[in-house]
């Protein structure tokens, strides 16, 4: 399927290169919207926002794994001189803190992705308009993303990614100074 895709799109690309040179000259760009992302000001604020978040999350998760784990040995270090019964309850104890966490965990990290895209969602789509902005400026007639067009090599000449930090981080400051 990946390949299917592949080469859809490297046959797309190439109708649109041959259609463009029949039609005059075709000016192509290249941005990296990942380093956009992380290299701007407004990515870098919320990459901070998410890791002081995620610190406490990944704190409580750390003691109630040492909560577990402190149980556990517990368990093994009574284990001879607990009865058969007390022995299956506490075990039956461990397996539903157990239980408990794993879905603790589940829930934390559904909890961390949806945060982290609800984050990244907006910041991408400015970098877009950005994009945009600049490709209408220079009069270029396509900018890829370097990483989900399949472009393997290019030139740097045409990689546009540092222009687009720039004026996102320079309208982003507009934005946060109103």
């Amino acid at each position: 399927m990946r390949k299917l895709s592949f080469f859809l799109s490297v046959y797309c690309l190439v109708l649109l290169v041959i259609t463009s040179l029949q039609a005059g000259e075709m000016k192509i760009a290249i941005v990296d919207m990942q380093k956009a992302l992380n290299l701007s000001k407004a990515g870098k604020a919320a990459k901070a926002r998410l890791d002081k978040k995620f610190a406490k999350i990944k704190r409580d998760l750390e003691q109630r794994q040492q909560e577990l784990d402190k149980l556990k040995e517990e368990l093994r270090k009574q284990s001879l001189m607990l009865s058969l019964e007390a022995q299956r309850d506490k075990e039956k104890e461990y397996e539903r803190k157990l239980r408990d966490f794993r879905d603790l965990y589940q829930d934390y990290k559904e909890e961390m992705e949806r945060e982290q895209y609800e984050a990244v969602r907006p910041i991408f789509q400015d970098i877009q308009e950005i994009a945009e902005k600049i490709r209408k400026k220079e009069g270029y007639s396509i900018v890829f993303d370097k990483n989900t067009s399949g472009v393997v090599c290019y030139s740097p000449a045409i990689d546009i990614t540092e222009k687009v930090i720039k004026l996102y981080d320079k309208e982003w400051s507009n934005k946060e100074k109103k």
